[in-house]
């Protein structure tokens, strides 16, 4: 069989994926066959970028037959497969050239038989098929990493478990009510902490109002294409739906689905094993399981009961029931899943994980400054939540070492300043990098993660690592690591965010992420007893430094018109260029330069009303205690890979050609923060407004 034409002509995106285990199985049996599927839009979106899919063409709705004879009249094949019959179809495929053909595919399947493995079976039966052709438990649907990327940085810090609610369906006879919806919505993010989302389809105004019935972190999912919806779906941890198209694509990709079904059969139409379906009204009167079609609800969508659907007959207890069940009750390789308990480990799941299960001794490589540092505590903590008896240790740059007191999920610290990440202040001393494998190879670590950003090479770190005999070493790489790397994971587009980046390379060998967000053990700390704006003017990079003088301006008209002072807080390396600022605040400023720890100094930002500062490492302090912030943040870097996602902020700055340089010096006098003072000022303004409007909503 050479060439092949699957015929998927009955009309819904439920029906095109019912009958993608078949398609996969044909082309799997016949490896250098090419396959063609004609079905209609958009359904076909589903199949683009699959390599064992060759060519997917559509027919015209209301033209099927003509449509089936003019690709027959185009080209001749092998073997002509159809999963429907209506129209003469099955005429014009007997009277075709091809030598082996199937005209129904739909025929016949017993009333508690799925159709997709009703499809399967007569394949099987007639010799088309090889046993071994038949996929089990890989998704069926095939998303580009690039789309799940993308897809992923829309949810931003969301919590997890991530739910999917789904309620819209062409037909109302399939709907369950909005109210049943929200009640579900609310208990899942009260009982589980759980993030919902509500995707977008024909009503988007029942959506959204859905949504905010919802409230919380209840958000929609904007209407776009069918891949990326699937993009979206291929995230959540749960999707709950009506017996839909959405449905299906959630099932087809392999997250746990919860379909409602009303007019038609749960037990011919629904979910494989382990996703549940749930029939409204089993013992309906009405009810032909063997054609739908012949209810008297199907074209009328008028239940003859006087209800709006027999999904009516699902309640909102059974469905939140079958989500427990879902959630909590997840059983994989022996091993349990637990979302929304505290305190409880998620434990590693999957072939990838196995070699991971043992690890009782972990080194976390982050070599980079304090920020980046903090940006893997997410990571950090969901390692620990794994395998909460694992000794952690963080091999950090000597600064990035200062956040040990912020992170508690750390063992230990190994500061040390290596070569490979140098900027020429190191002598050439190769004892030193000796010292380094023979420090590691004493503390006989079982695993090391090496994180780095969009722009760096795990290998040396791996490489000093594999000489220091250590078994298991993950890392992110676009170059060929020749078994330097025993777990090497394909780069991550360059945009993608330097958070999910980290827990993107913890999640491609099991470890499992219960929340998304920066996280930090910050201390009781008042060194201000009174409310204050926080001035943080100064990076260590040049490139990165907003003009100190519009800085103490805008500072100082902010506490002219709040009354708020302003803490004014550095390095004692910053000493020497405060002066001119300080002089300008005048008796508005706190002087707090080197006068704080890095904790203290976290504590400060969590108290403060507001925070000014360029984009360093407070500006990811400030997004972990969701204090709003001000920042000038320089074309240097993509704000994409690391601006705050959680936390109030107006991000300042003016786009120009050279960004961004990634560099440490500007030679163009910084255009890209010449921002006037009085915008800094009108921005500050507006997020003091909103805090203030916020507590008052709190305290009511």
């Amino acid at each position: 069989m050479k060439k092949i034409l699957f015929i998927e002509l009955l009309g819904g995106i439920g029906d095109l994926l019912i009958a993608l285990p078949a398609i996969k199985a044909l082309a799997l049996s016949y490896p250098h066959s090419r396959i063609t599927v004609l079905t209609f839009p958009p359904g076909g979106e589903l199949l683009q970028n699959d390599s064992l899919i060759h060519q997917v063409t559509y027919a015209r709705r209301g033209k099927t037959r003509q449509s089936i004879e003019e690709i027959l009249a185009q080209r001749d094949f092998d073997l002509i497969i159809s999963d429907t019959n209506y129209d003469g179809i099955d005429e014009l495929i007997l009277n075709s050239n091809a030598k082996c053909t199937v005209t129904n595919l739909w025929r016949n399947p017993p009333e508690e038989r799925l159709v997709s493995d009703r499809f399967l079976q007569i394949l099987l039966e007639e010799g088309l098929i090889a046993p071994n052709a038949i996929s089990k438990g890989e998704p069926i649907v095939h998303l580009l990493e690039a789309e799940k990327a993308q897809a992923q940085q829309l949810f931003e810090a969301a919590y997890r478990p991530l739910v999917f609610l789904i309620p819209d369906s062409a037909m109302p006879i399939k709907r369950w009510s909005k109210e049943n919806f929200v009640t579900v919505g609310k208990a899942l993010q009260q009982q589980y902490n759980a993030t919902i989302v509500v995707p977008v389809g024909d009503d988007e105004d029942f959506a959204r109002q859905m949504a905010q019935a919802i409230g919380g972190a209840a958000r929609l999912w904007r209407r776009g294409t069918l891949r990326e919806l699937a993009a979206g779906l291929a995230h959540a941890d749960l999707a709950i739906a009506v017996d839909t198209g959405p449905a299906r694509i959630a099932a087809a990709l392999n997250v746990p689905t919860i379909t409602l079904f009303g007019p038609s059969w749960h037990g011919r139409y629904g979910q494989s094993a382990p996703n549940i379906n749930l029939q409204g009204y089993p013992d309906c009167l009405e009810r032909v399981i063997s054609n739908f079609t012949e209810q008297r609800c199907w074209y009328s969508g008028v239940c003859p009961f006087n209800w709006n659907s027999c999904t009516e007959g699902i309640s909102a207890e059974q469905v939140l029931e079958a989500a427990a069940l879902s959630l909590c009750q997840e059983e994989n390789n022996g091993l349990r899943q637990t979302w929304g308990i505290k305190d409880s480990p998620h434990l590693i799941l999957g072939e990838k994980a196995n070699e991971w299960q043992n690890a009782r001794n972990i080194l976390v490589i982050r070599l980079d400054n304090i920020g980046d540092v903090i940006m893997t505590s997410p990571a950090l903590r969901a390692i620990k939540e794994n395998f909460p008896e694992t000794k952690l240790t963080l091999m950090a740059s000597p600064a990035g070492a200062l956040t040990k007191p912020l992170l508690p999920w750390v063992d230990e610290v190994l500061p040390w300043r290596v070569l490979w990440q140098d900027l020429g202040r190191l002598d050439f001393d190769p004892a030193r990098e000796w010292e380094l494998i023979e420090t590691l190879n004493q503390r006989q670590f079982d695993a090391a993660i090496i994180l780095t950003s969009f722009s760096q090479s795990p290998h040396p770190a791996a490489l000093a690592c594999y000489l220091a005999g250590i078994p298991l070493r993950l890392g992110e790489s676009k170059e060929s690591g020749f078994g330097i790397l025993t777990h090497p994971i394909d780069p991550a587009p360059d945009e993608m965010h330097q958070v999910d980046r980290n827990l993107r390379l913890i999640e491609a060998v099991g470890f499992r992420v219960r929340d998304r967000r920066l996280c930090l053990q910050i201390p009781n700390s008042t060194l201000i007893q009174n409310p204050y704006i926080l001035l943080n003017p100064w990076t260590t990079c040049q490139s990165r430094n907003y003009d100190d003088r519009r800085f103490a301006i805008a500072a100082r008209q902010l506490s002219q018109m709040t009354g708020l002072p302003v803490a004014v807080t550095g390095t004692n390396k910053d000493r020497d260029r405060a002066s001119p600022l300080l002089d300008i605040l005048g008796e508005c400023a706190i002087d707090l330069i080197g006068a704080t720890s890095l904790a203290q100094f976290a504590a400060l930002i969590a108290n403060a009303q507001l925070v000014l500062t360029n984009n360093t490492s407070t500006i990811h302090i400030a997004d972990t205690t969701n204090t709003p912030s001000i920042i000038l943040f320089a074309g240097t870097e993509l704000e994409c890979q690391w601006r705050p996602r959680y936390a109030p902020v107006k991000l300042l700055r003016r786009p120009t050609v050279c960004s961004p340089c990634y560099a440490f010096t500007c030679p163009y006098e910084l255009e890209c923060l010449d921002i006037p003072f009085e915008e800094v000022v009108a921005a500050g303004l507006e997020l003091i407004k909103a805090k203030g409007r916020w507590q008052r909503d709190e305290n009511q």
